[in-house]
C-alpha cells in the first residue's frame, strides 16, 4: 500500500465523521426551530458543505480500499475477462476523472479567483441569507478530490514490481 493509497484511507475516514456533525447540526437546527422558534441561517449551507466534503473524498476512498462496484461474476468466471475489465474500467475511469478535474479547475478558478473593483478578494457566494463562499471552496473541493481520484486511479495502471 502506497502513501497516497494511506493519505486516501485516512481522508475517506475523518471525512465520514461529517456525516455525524450532519445529524448534530440538523438536531440543533431542528430544536431551535421548533423549540425555541429560532431558526438558523447556517444550518443547511454548513450541512452541505459537511456532506460534500464526505462525497467528494469517497470515491478516492473506494479505489483505494479497492472496493468499487464490480461485476465480479465475469472476474470469477474468467479470470483473462476479467484483467480486460479492470484495465478498460481504469482507462474509462482516467479519462472521465481527468475531464472531471479540468471542468472542476475551471469552476475552483473563476469561483475563487474574483476581486471587486477596488480590489479585494470577492470569491462567488451562495446569494443566501447567511451569503457565504462556501460555492467557492466546494468547487475547489471538488477539484482537490477529483485530483486524488485521478491519481489514485492512474497508480492502479502501472503494474506493480514482482507481480
Amino acid at each position: 500500500m502506497t502513501f497516497l493509497d494511506r493519505f486516501a484511507l485516512w481522508l475517506g475516514r475523518m471525512t465520514a465523521w461529517c456525516f455525524a456533525a450532519i445529524i448534530a447540526v440538523m438536531v440543533y437546527e431542528v430544536t431551535a426551530r421548533y423549540g425555541f422558534n429560532a431558526p438558523t441561517t447556517w444550518a443547511h449551507e454548513v450541512s452541505v458543505l459537511l456532506a460534500s466534503c464526505g462525497f467528494v473524498f469517497g470515491g478516492a476512498f473506494c479505489m483505494a480500499e479497492g472496493t468499487h462496484m464490480r461485476i465480479t461474476f465475469l472476474v470469477e468466471a474468467r479470470p483473462a475477462l476479467g484483467r480486460f475489465s479492470e484495465a478498460l474500467s481504469l482507462v474509462a475511469g482516467a479519462i472521465y476523472l481527468s475531464g472531471l478535474c479540468y471542468a472542476a479547475w475551471r469552476m475552483a478558478e473563476k469561483a475563487l479567483w474574483r476581486f471587486s473593483l477596488s480590489g479585494t478578494w470577492d470569491p462567488e457566494r451562495s446569494g443566501s441569507t447567511l451569503n457565504s463562499p462556501l460555492p467557492s471552496y466546494l468547487k475547489a473541493l471538488l477539484f482537490v478530490g477529483c485530483a486524488l481520484f485521478l491519481l489514485l486511479v492512474l497508480r492502479r495502471m502501472i503494474p506493480r514490481r514482482g507481480g
